[in-house]
This record gives structure tokens, C-alpha cells and sequence, in this order.
């Protein structure tokens, strides 16, 4: 009887434990981290053997992903290799990204040269001043925001920000279910869950 009520006392305090760990780790994952922002370029090639897209598509859709992961309203993304705007299966993407790092990493950070002629790419320099603003890491489910639009047909887009873009930008998967198979269109929405430093919102804008 001692042995069953012991046993009891130590499951419903295991239980607790966990509880009281994702607690903490969902407080961890909303407190305020100093953050600049980071500029980098990065080029790769698509090569989708299922879908095509044209180039203004191709660009419109891993901006409004990137966006969503916390980079900067000015970030760029440019595609090229698309005849007459025509869709294709292969091309040249470049990304010109301003993304928030903890502060602390920018300051162990040697000097980048290329910073002034990335900043006049991205334009409105003064936006990227170097004093630090407040972000906080966020776990994003790509496939739950229906305003990315995204579609069984975007898993080999999905997966080449996956291998190429977002370890660049210190962007974290947690969590991946993309199965893309070459000329075979999948029935479900490609599912990437990312951990990602996004500014904290001013009140203005969250009431907007």
C-alpha cells in the first residue's frame, strides 16, 4: 500500500516538474532580448523538379515568409533567370536581409566592410541605426498563418530556405515535416515550425 502511494506522489511530482519546465520555458521564450539588426546577403539557386513559379512570385512569397520570421520591412529578395517573366524551375535567388541578433553577438562580431553597400541597397539607412531595440524569440508554425498562402506545391521552396536561408540568418527549425518527392505534388501543406528573434511590437502597431 506504502509502495502504490509512493508511487502515486512521485508521478504527480514529475508531472508537476514538467509542467513548472514549460512554464518556464514559455516565459523564457517571451522575455526581451536587447537586439541590433544584422545585414547579410545570400545568394542560392531554386531547382524544383515539381513546381515552377515566376519570378515576382517566387520573390513575393519568401519575402512574406522571411517577414514573418522577424526580418526587417526593407529586406529584399530578387529572383532572376525567369524569360519574359515566364515560370520556370530553376533560378538565381538574392536575399539582402536585416535581421535582429542579440546584441551581444553583434558586439563579438568583427567588423563587415560590405555593411555601407548593403545598407544602400536596403535604402532609409537610418532605420538601422546601431542602438539596440527589444526582440523575442518566437516559434512559428509556417503552415497555420493562412496569410503566407502556402500550397502542397511549395515544399521545394520551403525546402531550400530551410537548407540555404535560414541557418544564415540564425533562424532554428524545431520541428520538419517537408517530404518533397521530384515530380510528385504532395497532398499536404509543407509544415516547417521556426524558432526565430522578432522586435517586440511598439503599441501603435499592435493596435493597428
Amino acid at each position: 500500500m506504502k509502495t502504490a502511494i509512493h508511487r502515486r506522489l512521485v508521478g504527480i511530482g514529475a508531472s508537476a516538474a514538467l509542467a513548472l519546465a514549460a512554464v518556464a520555458s514559455a516565459h523564457a521564450e517571451d522575455a526581451p532580448v536587447q537586439s541590433n539588426w544584422k545585414l547579410q546577403e545570400i545568394t542560392y539557386s531554386y531547382v524544383g523538379f515539381t513546381t515552377a513559379y515566376d519570378c515576382d512570385a517566387a520573390e513575393a512569397k519568401i519575402k512574406s515568409i522571411l517577414l514573418k520570421l522577424g526580418a526587417h520591412p526593407n529586406t529584399k529578395v530578387s529572383a532572376t533567370g525567369c524569360a519574359f517573366n515566364r515560370p520556370e524551375r530553376n533560378f538565381f535567388v538574392k536575399i539582402t536581409a536585416a535581421t535582429p541578433v542579440p546584441s551581444s553577438e553583434i558586439a563579438t562580431t568583427p567588423a563587415d566592410q560590405s555593411r555601407e553597400e548593403l545598407l544602400k541597397r536596403l535604402g532609409k539607412t537610418s532605420e538601422f541605426a546601431t542602438d539596440a531595440f527589444p526582440a523575442t524569440w518566437k516559434t512559428v508554425d509556417l503552415s497555420k498563418d493562412r496569410r503566407l498562402n502556402l500550397r502542397p506545391g511549395d515544399c521545394e521552396l520551403m525546402e531550400g530556405l530551410r537548407d540555404k536561408v535560414l541557418p544564415k540568418l540564425g533562424m532554428k527549425v524545431t520541428e520538419d515535416r517537408l517530404a518533397c518527392t521530384p515530380n510528385q505534388l504532395s497532398i499536404t501543406t509543407p509544415q516547417l515550425t521556426v524558432s526565430a528573434l522578432v522586435p517586440v511590437k511598439s503599441p501603435d502597431e499592435k493596435a493597428s
